[in-house]
């Protein structure tokens, strides 16, 4: 779901380290202006950002350390959304899922069982968009979509209408990156290992949004995708 590097450094994981270092610096007096260190964090990921893009110049650097998106997206959150921020760096303690809302706005799930099939699919919908706006997750958004119609929780239509569905369903334009993967979303491209674990992790991913926001139909099917896949 989010930016990660084969090391993986996230961006979730990012944030929280800076959580956890605030939390520290303040326990011991060594800072007591949240609003000062966050600008210090935002600054820090702009110029490992810049870093990492010179770097990339250096064969097989980008592999391992990542492009710097992570650190771009974290500076960009603690500038657009600084009071979400501040509220979270407040808390006594926090979780990946608290970060994760944060950073793809998309609001807690603790009170899932009061969630409309209306407010369900808005957040997919919220989600899908979101992929699109992150390099390399694009696919991702097409499966989302995918499980949603193999799910028919959308109304069932014929292969060829689901391009039509998909930009009723988003309400605006975005041309899908791979709309082969409506119809079979638990399909891999490659019988390549890569390609099939990169596979896996998609499908886990997916699964997890789906359980999280309370679609258990969705989940049933890819928990079965996931099972029939050759390992």
């Amino acid at each position: 779901m989010y930016n990660e590097n084969l090391l993986g450094t996230s961006d979730v994981s990012i944030l929280k380290f800076y959580y956890a270092s605030f939390k520290l610096q303040y326990s011991k007096g060594r800072i007591t202006d949240l609003s000062a260190f966050l600008d210090d964090c935002a600054r820090i990921s702009e110029e490992t950002n810049l870093m990492l893009k010179i770097s990339s110049v250096i064969p097989f650097f980008n592999l391992l350390f990542g492009t710097g998106r992570e650190q771009k997206h974290i500076a960009e959150i603690i500038r657009t959304k600084r009071e979400e921020v501040e509220k979270l760096f407040v808390q006594d303690d926090i979780s990946d899922e608290d970060i994760k809302s944060l950073l793809y706005g998309i609001s807690p799930l603790t009170q899932v069982k009061s969630l409309t099939k209306e407010e369900m699919l808005l957040l997919v919908k919220e989600k899908i968009l979101k992929c699109y706006s992150l390099d390399g997750k694009r696919q991702l958004g097409d499966r989302i979509f995918g499980y949603l119609l193999k799910s028919e929780i959308l109304p069932p239509c014929s292969r060829k209408d689901h391009l039509n569905v998909w930009y009723d369903f988003l309400e605006q334009k975005v041309k899908p990156s791979n709309d082969r993967l409506f119809a079979n979303p638990d399909k891999n491209g490659s019988q390549n290992n890569g390609c099939t674990r990169k596979l896996l992790k998609d499908l886990y991913s997916i699964r997890d949004f789906y359980d999280n926001i309370g679609l258990t139909k969705i989940v049933r099917i890819i928990d079965r995708d996931i099972k029939d896949i050759p390992k």
